[in-house]
C-alpha cells in the first residue's frame, strides 16, 4: 500500500529491530517520519529525512488511510 502512494510521500510510523554495533543483541525503535522510496533491490525503506530502515528488521508500520 505504501509504494502505490510513494509519490505523496505518506507520514508512517515504524518499529523496527536496530542491531547493536559493539555487541551482539540491540534495541527496538520506534520512528515517525515521510516515506520516501522503497529499494526493492537492496530491501530498505528510505525516509526522507535519510534514515535507511531494511525490510526484513520491521516489526509494524502504521500509517494514515490513504
Amino acid at each position: 500500500m505504501i509504494q502505490a502512494h510513494i509519490k505523496e510521500q505518506p507520514k508512517i510510523t515504524v518499529t523496527y529491530f536496530q542491531p547493536d554495533e559493539k555487541k551482539s543483541g540491540g534495541a527496538y525503535v520506534t520512528i515517525t517520519g515521510s516515506a520516501m522510496k522503497i529499494d526493492d533491490m537492496e530491501k530498505l525503506l528510505i525516509l526522507r529525512n535519510g534514515i535507511s530502515i531494511s525490510i526484513c528488521t520491521i516489526l509494524s508500520l502504521e500509517t494514515n488511510p490513504f
